[in-house]
Order: C-alpha cells, then structure tokens, then sequence
C-alpha cells in the first residue's frame, strides 16, 4: 500500500482569521444581544428571546468551533490561544443572558403554550426545573467568573500535566500511544512508564481531581441539586429509571467482556493479559488502508445503507472538511466540530493507515451528518445531550465495519472483528469501571479531600469489580490519565458513551426489519435536540428504560465475541 498525501482542512468558509473584521464583528455582536436580552427581559415577549437566545448561541457555537479548531491543529500559537480566551469570554456573556432568561421566563410560565413555542416544549419545562436550581443574581454572576479561574484552571492544569510529561523524551500521549503497539515488550514498557510519570505528578493531579469534585460538590449543593449526578441525568435528558437499566443490563454482561478478554488472551499466545494487553492488536493479516481507499470505502458504505448520507460524506472529502495529517503542534484522537453559523462541520483525525483509521474516519463523519440533519434548526433546538451525541457516530462506523467484513477472507477478518469488540470493551465495561470510580469518588469528597494512593485505591476497585481476574496488572493512576473526570460543567463524563454505542447498535439491529429505515433513523436524529432520549428512542419503537434493548445491543456484541471463539 502507498501512503498518499493526507488532507488538511480549509477554515476559511468560517472565517479568514481570528484577526479578522468579520471575526471580531461576531464576537461584538455576542456582547450587543447578551444586552439586548437583558434590557428587554420584561418587555419582549417569551419567542422574541428565544430568538435573540438563539442567534447568540449560534454566535457562540461558530466563534467557538473555529477558535478550537485553529488551535488543536497548532497548540503553541499564540494567535489562536488568544481567540480561544476572547470566545470564552463571549460565552461568560452570553451564559449571563440564559441565566437572566431562566430566572424570568420562569415567571411567565402561562405564555409557554404559545403556539409558536410547540417545538420549545421540553425546552421551557426544562427552564422550570433550572429555575429551581438558581442560586441569586449575584451568586450566580460570581460563579460563572469563578468558575473560569477556579474549576476551569484546575482542568487545565491536567491538560497540562498529561500534555507535556515526559519520560527520555516520550510523552504521556506517545505512551499512551504505544497501547496499541504490536510488540508486547514495547508495550509494557510504555505502560511502566506511564505510570511511573502519573506517580511522580500524583500530587498535583490530586489537588486538580480535589479542586473540580470539591467546586462541583459546593456549587450544585448551593443550587439544590441532591448529587451530581441527579444534574447529569437532567443534562443528559434521561431519567435514573433509564440508567439503571443499562447500567445493570452491562452488568450481567460483565462475564461475556471477560470471556472475550480470555480469548484474547489466548488469541494472543498469553496465559491471561496485563492492562497493557487489552487493546493491542490481534492477528497478523490486518490491511492496511491508504486514504483514498478510506475514502471510497467509506463513502460505498454510507450510500449502500442511503444514497443521501453517501452523498454528504463524499461532499465532506471534496470541500476539504477533513484534516488528517499527524504533525507538531496538533492535538492527539479525534473530534468533529460543527460551524451553526456557517452551516458546515469539520473532521479532525491522527490518520495511521491502519482498519481503525478508517472506522474512526466513519465515527466523525458520523457526527457530522448528525450535525448536518439539524443543522437548520435554531441553536436551542439542535443542541442534543451527550447521551445521544454518539448515534450517528457508532451507527456511521458500524455501517462501515459490516460492508468491510464482507470484503475480507477469514485471516483478514480477525483484526477487524477483534477491533469492534475491544473497542465496545472500552465503551462498556471500561465505561463501567469509570462510573463506579467517579460515584465513589463523589461520595468519599463530600467529607473532604482524597490523597492520591485514595484515588488509586478507588481507581483499582471500579477495575476489580469490572475487569475482575480476566485482567492482572490493573492501572492504578487512570483517574490521573482521563481528562473526563476533570469537568465542572459535566459529571459523569462516561455511562452517555456506553448509551450511545448500545443505542445505536440496537438501533442496527433493527435496520432490516423496518421497510424504509433510513427515513426512521433521519427523523430520529432530527429531534435529538428536541426531545428527551426516551421520546427519540420511541420514534423508532426503542424504550429506554427497559433493560431488554440494552440486551438487545449487547447481544450485537457477544455474537462477534462468539465468532473471535472460532479462532481458538
């Protein structure tokens, strides 16, 4: 295979720098309608601030994207690190008129049944319950610029620590990296490594994970929530009745995960793994992928299940949406980002040649047509909550993952199969082990701070309870590694991906059985932002808070478990 020269973006649709006119004049225009919103509280009616509402977020979104994007593929630049910095600011303005909204739209509930507010429904009775979880004018003022020195500094200084560490020249991320590798002495080296570079900064990572818990704690105490995760529920738009039932659905699966991680073992000639096994490659006859070929894949793939959704991924390639090229200075993984304001996405990715690449290319571009199905709708109304942000992107890859295997001869096939279901490990029972970890850890802050070898301990008994025998060598300092834990603005940064991937593989499951899905599934992504998950997933017949439809995707996941079994 050649290696062809990878692609970088083009942003200048968006905007033509963040120097520019056309840049500043969106940011000033934030600033005019946080007070336009504010002098008019009283005056202009419930739809009108809507609307005012609405344009500022889009402002936000597209100020925000672009800045972000600029500086994940250039972390030094001092340009974009200041863009970043003045597009956060804009959003502590525009948050200040939402909080002013809140606090009097909720005292003008009779004027929600305004004919013209019929797709605000969920919306407006969610500004209720937000209203019942306000601290005053002037506390909530002090907290959002509080946040931005206090909780946000303690987030950045993780990013920091596991950005810059190093060990002779490697960093966190090239050892993390190294996972993957083929060669388990590499491997394991990078994992004794990095583990050695965690202990040497626990104290600092420590006082991080204590800062953003403790602030989270004190803060939505003060607002009346119960516990963060009551405020995560209400933010992921489900109820606890509908976790539980994932939760305790991957929970009797917890013996399928470590049959797989048994036969992985012996798939790769070990008597049992070390956590520096668990997503390292299996077989020996993985393809290797150039990016055209990635690209015709691809975009056959998505038009085999839609013709419309082919055509949009092949647009994504032809308008340069996507930047795949690894270089100095650009962030590690993957991301999408959409643009409300100019009404286009873009892709970022480390591409490596290898099937995974090309099945991450399918997630993004996944979140992409998501974004483009909703992209007309104002801002408030195509905002959907994490737990259905990862729909459309494991829908996009599982698309893809069928139409490869059917292309493949069986010594072919291993590597790929084995690479679906070690990345549903992650999603599940990974997952799993991270929600226990962060609910402990909840619990014991409320009576003050942890030490490190606390957040350890916790660490190594969420692992314990998941990964149980069917994994030695745990890894004490994950809390140190995720920057998921280290969010004020979402607890609980973990069960919305194990809801995404089972929903959408139910939803797969499902494809064949229904006469013209591909409408069914447009329609579905088209209310994420609209309605809670439980009224999204009953569009296509799914109820959430019954355990069997978790099963149900589960269930996708023990099939190829049961397949990898013929290798042995």
């Amino acid at each position: 295979m050649e290696k062809d020269r990878l692609p970088h973006w083009d942003l200048s649709e968006i905007y033509p720098s963040p120097e520019s006119g056309e840049f500043k004049a969106d940011l000033k225009k934030v600033y005019e309608l946080r007070d336009e919103i504010m002098e008019n509280l009283e005056d202009f009616s419930i739809k009108k601030l809507i609307d005012l509402l609405n344009d500022a977020a889009s402002l936000c979104s597209n100020l925000s994207a672009y800045s972000s994007a600029l500086l994940s593929t250039d972390t030094s630049n001092s340009t974009y690190l200041k863009a970043v910095g003045e597009t956060e600011d804009a959003e502590i303005a525009y948050e200040e008129a939402y909080q002013a909204f809140i606090r009097s739209a909720s005292k003008r509930s009779d004027e929600f049944s305004s004919e013209d507010l019929e797709d605000y429904k969920l919306f407006l009775s969610e500004i209720i319950t937000l209203s019942t979880h306000q601290m005053s004018d002037a506390e909530e003022r002090l907290a959002s610029q509080f946040l931005k020195v206090s909780a946000s500094s303690w987030e950045r200084l993780q990013e920091a620590i596991t950005s810059s560490a190093s060990d002779d020249g490697k960093t966190l991320i090239e050892l993390r990296a190294l996972a993957s590798h083929p060669d388990r002495e590499v491997r394991k080296d990078a994992y004794l490594r990095e583990k050695a570079i965690l202990k040497e900064h626990e104290t600092a990572l420590a006082y991080s994970l204590n800062g953003v818990k403790g602030t989270t704690l004190l803060l939505e105490e003060r607002r009346g929530w119960r516990m963060p995760l009551d405020r995560s529920l209400f933010l992921s738009r489900i109820s606890d009745k509908a976790l539980s039932a994932l939760i305790s659905a991957i929970e009797e699966k917890i013996p399928m995960f470590r049959r797989y991680l048994n036969v992985k073992a012996s798939l790769l000639g070990l008597d049992k793994l070390s956590w520096y096994d668990v997503i390292a490659p299996v077989g020996r006859n993985g393809r290797m992928y150039s990016f055209s070929e990635a690209k015709d894949i691809i975009i056959s793939s998505y038009s085999a299940f839609s013709p419309e959704m082919g055509a949009f991924v092949e647009g994504a390639f032809d308008n340069n949406w996507i930047d795949a090229e690894p270089r100095k200075g650009k962030v590690g993984g993957a991301y999408d980002t959409s643009f409300k304001k100019a009404g286009v996405s873009r892709v970022l990715l480390n591409y490596d040649y290898t099937y995974e690449g090309v099945s991450t290319l399918a997630h993004e571009l996944g979140h992409a047509y998501h974004d483009s199905v909703v992209m007309d709708l104002p801002m408030l109304l195509s905002d959907y909550p994490m737990t259905l942000a990862e729909t459309a992107s494991i829908f996009g890859e599982t698309i893809v993952f069928t139409e490869v295997l059917k292309t493949l001869s069986r010594d072919e096939r291993l590597p790929v199969i084995e690479q679906f279901v070690s990345s549903a490990n992650q999603t599940c029972l990974d997952i799993l082990s991270r929600f226990y970890f962060e609910s402990s850890v909840f619990e014991r802050r409320r009576d003050g701070e942890l030490s490190a070898a606390d957040f350890s301990a916790l660490m190594l008994s969420a692992q314990e309870r998941t990964y149980g025998d069917a994994v030695r060598d745990k890894h004490e300092y994950m809390w140190a590694m995720k920057s998921h834990y280290y969010s004020e603005s979402f607890s609980f940064y973990n069960y919305p991906y194990a809801f995404g991937q089972l929903f959408a593989l139910a939803l797969f499951a499902r494809k064949d059985s229904v006469k013209d899905f591909p409408s069914e599934y447009r329609a579905l992504l088209r209310r994420t932002g609209i309605d809670d998950a439980k009224t999204v997933a009953s569009l296509a017949g799914c109820d959430i808070e019954d355990r069997s439809f978790w099963l149900s995707g589960l269930t996708v996941i023990e099939d190829y478990v049961k397949e990898l079994e013929t290798w042995l």
